[in-house]
């Protein structure tokens, strides 16, 4: 199976002001909230003749799913660092207690996602 190469990311570094009233810009961000745009795409948009593609929703997720997985990749990040920090100091690093480590992190994870998948 080939992978596919990431499309180059597009930079933006100019910056485009626009002097306008209240009113100008409530009814802009109004046009563009309306179609779920930042109003700087709809800007772009609206002085492009590019068609707009809409992006799609993200999911709603329960809040203590996010907050569990966030802990969770908390603790994966602190694993990471203490493992980077030993082997600047050119300390040993202790696979087995490595791999016992991320073998319960990946217990915790499916525990969080099979309770949240119910």
């Amino acid at each position: 199976m080939s992978k596919r190469e990431p499309k180059p990311r597009l930079v933006r570094k100019l910056v485009l002001r626009v002097r306008c009233s209240e009113a100008e810009h409530a009814n802009w961000m109004h046009k563009a909230r309306d179609q779920e745009r930042s109003l700087s795409d709809y800007a772009r948009h609206v002085l492009s003749v590019e068609p707009m593609q809409r992006r799609a929703r993200p999911p709603v997720v329960d809040p203590e799913l996010l907050a569990a997985v966030g802990r969770a990749g908390n603790n994966l990040n602190q694993i990471a660092r203490a493992m980077h920090t030993d082997r600047k100091a050119g300390r040993r690093i202790d696979l087995i207690a490595l791999y016992t480590l991320l073998m319960a992190l990946d217990r915790e994870l499916a525990e969080i996602v099979a309770v949240h998948s119910r």
